[in-house]
């Protein structure tokens, strides 16, 4: 059985999009609040040392209090680690087309993407939760560049690069999903947690994917969700709103039942 939800926890971060999506991935089990600060990254390819240095540098601004910050870095082996916690300066000075040429003199391409997870406990015990998904750096950019080095990393197992992929197919695999799962079987106690986090993810891919923003926005109208504080919202943002409302209200099975009133066709998951 897991144990109760966090009633309050803070997410440490300067980026109000990663936060909201460890809001999506965390779910009913934690009340997540937004704790604004940028951490000044200690510059290593080390990411363990990395991770707890960002909680040391937190820990006197929220004291005995729980608390999570991320660190998700892409290590090319040749490079031993880098670029890690530095790939925005090399991006920003050769940019990714440049980091695939700088590679074209080296046999080995193969590099990791790993995402770090500290959970700071309100007793001051620090646990490291992680997410790994290796591959290779493409000759070239494909697909379109939103975040950082996804149009240059190929997934092991894939011809595609994480730029190139679609919303399922790079939730399905994501370091994020990974290291939150393992914080909810460990912190939480929450042993299907991983199957947990994959339906709600499918979930909200199957709502974008069949209903169009008119719908959803209908769909709030219904639920009781004033879509006006949700100016310019897209449909995955709506989607993912919808689900995080019902949660709130214990309403996911009804969320659930009109789905599969509206859309039978679709493989809608069984339970959340």
């Amino acid at each position: 059985m897991p144990k109760e939800r966090i009633d309050r926890l803070y997410f440490v971060t300067a980026s109000e999009n990663k936060f909201n999506d460890y809001q999506f991935l965390l779910g009913k089990l934690a009340n997540l609040f937004l704790f604004f600060y940028n951490v000044e990254d200690l510059v290593t390819h080390d990411v363990d040392i990395l991770i707890r240095r960002k909680v040391e540098a937190i820990r006197p601004k929220l004291p005995h209090l729980p608390f999570l910050v991320e660190q998700t870095n892409l290590m090319i082996h040749t490079w031993r680690g880098l670029p890690g916690n530095v790939a925005g300066l090399f991006i920003s000075g050769v940019g990714v087309a440049g980091i695939c040429k700088m590679l074209d003199t080296f046999p080995d391409r193969s590099a990791t993407a790993v995402t770090k997870l500290a959970y700071h406990a309100p007793n001051g015990q620090v646990e490291i939760f992680d997410g790994h998904l290796k591959g290779i750096i493409a000759s070239e950019p494909r697909g379109v560049q939103n975040f950082g080095w996804e149009s240059i990393f190929i997934p092991e197992g894939h011809d595609r690069t994480l730029a190139e992929m679609s919303l399922e197919q790079r939730n399905s695999i994501s370091t994020r999903r990974l290291a939150v799962a393992a914080f909810y079987a460990a912190v939480l106690q929450e042993e299907q947690a991983d199957t947990l986090l994959q339906n709600r993810i499918r979930l909200r891919e199957l709502m974008v994917r069949y209903f169009n923003k008119s719908e959803l926005e209908t769909l709030c109208f219904d639920l009781g969700i004033d879509k006006d504080d949700l100016p310019n919202a897209t449909k995955p943002e709506l989607a993912q709103e919808i689900i995080l409302y019902c949660e709130r209200h214990d309403t996911l099975d009804r969320l659930l039942e009109i789905c599969r009133e509206q859309r039978p066709h679709a493989e809608w998951p069984e339970e959340l």
